[in-house]
């Protein structure tokens, strides 16, 4: 059951003793992703990705953070969160012109005669003034609906996980074991598809490798069944990065996330087609399972140290 654990962690390991050298001489990575990007954007420049356009207009609507304030503080541009307060609309009119349209300093504009101001709370073009922005607000305003937005997601997003790992218990639980038990049949690539639809499914690729490690105790699954679908799981997590960099409005967090994922396809390209470099990780991970056989002592350290 420790081998079959380990397996994930010494293929991650062997990856990056070889292919940590190799980005840092030849850069790869870096080239490959790039040549990936979208041709539309540039380094650094904002993109939008597929998710963001579908979840932006509700969250606008509640609240929309103004990412200039924190530009202009690490630029030195002001001193402090208090430049930008009170907030304030022309004609107390609570929209994006009157009160996020930025005063052209070259022409003369003037705060509060030609534009408005606001703070850590801004309106959108198209969607408006958020729910949580308030005219005259000041920093402590802003500061408490920020709060009261984090404690609401963080909210749902606990009832959400709670509500998949009930879904995942209740419909799923023995679908997976059937799935688990025909993929102790079938070839290695099919295997890694296997690992990496149930991790796509779950985003998770601890929770593939914990449901699969019990197996490989009861001798249900062999360690070389287990290590394709390890590899598939692998493969699967890469998608919550790309999920999140498809969210994200900077084509840098695009790239990572490439990078991410094609770090685990030359892992597996180096580690797994080949069978005397297969045997590399497996015996690593034997030789892991052996020695807490001597000493009970070795999880807990292993678990600390690496």
């Amino acid at each position: 059951a420790f081998a079959g654990a380990t397996v994930h962690d010494i293929f991650n390991l062997l990856s990056v003793a070889i292919l940590f050298p190799l980005e840092i001489i030849s850069h790869y990575l870096y080239h490959l992703t790039k040549a990936m990007l979208p041709d539309n954007v540039k380094d650094g420049e904002a993109w939008s990705g597929p998710i963001k356009k579908i979840v932006s207009p509700l969250s606008d609507k509640i609240i929309k953070s103004n990412k200039d304030v924190i530009k202009d503080i690490a630029t030195g541009k002001v001193e402090s969160c208090d430049a930008y307060y009170p907030v304030l609309c022309l004609d107390g009119i609570e929209d994006y012109k009157h009160c996020a349209s930025k005063c052209d300093k070259d022409a003369g504009e003037e705060v509060g005669v030609d534009c408005g101001r606001v703070g850590l709370i801004t309106c959108d073009k198209n969607t408006g003034c958020p729910a949580f922005f308030q005219n005259g607000a000041n920093l402590h305003d802003d500061s408490i609906s920020g709060g009261v937005c984090l404690v609401l997601s963080l909210f749902l997003l606990i009832v959400c996980l709670m509500g998949l790992v009930n879904v995942l218990q209740r419909g799923l639980a023995g679908m997976s074991t059937r799935i688990i038990y025909k993929a102790t049949n079938v070839n290695g690539l099919i295997a890694m598809a296997i690992g990496t639809g149930i991790t796509i499914l779950v985003q998770s690729s601890s929770i593939t490798t914990s449901v699969l490690t019990p197996f490989v105790g009861l001798g249900v699954i062999q360690l070389e069944q287990m290590l394709p679908l390890t590899l598939g799981a692998n493969i699967g997590t890469t998608i919550t990065g790309l999920l999140a960099a498809m969210v994200s409005d900077n084509v840098d967090a695009l790239q990572v996330a490439l990078c991410h994922l094609f770090f685990n396809l030359s892992g597996i390209v180096i580690w797994y087609p080949i069978p005397i470099m297969r045997r590399v990780p497996l015996r690593g991970a034997r030789a892991l399972g052996r020695a807490t056989r001597r000493s009970r002592l070795l999880p807990p350290i292993y678990i600390i140290v690496v």
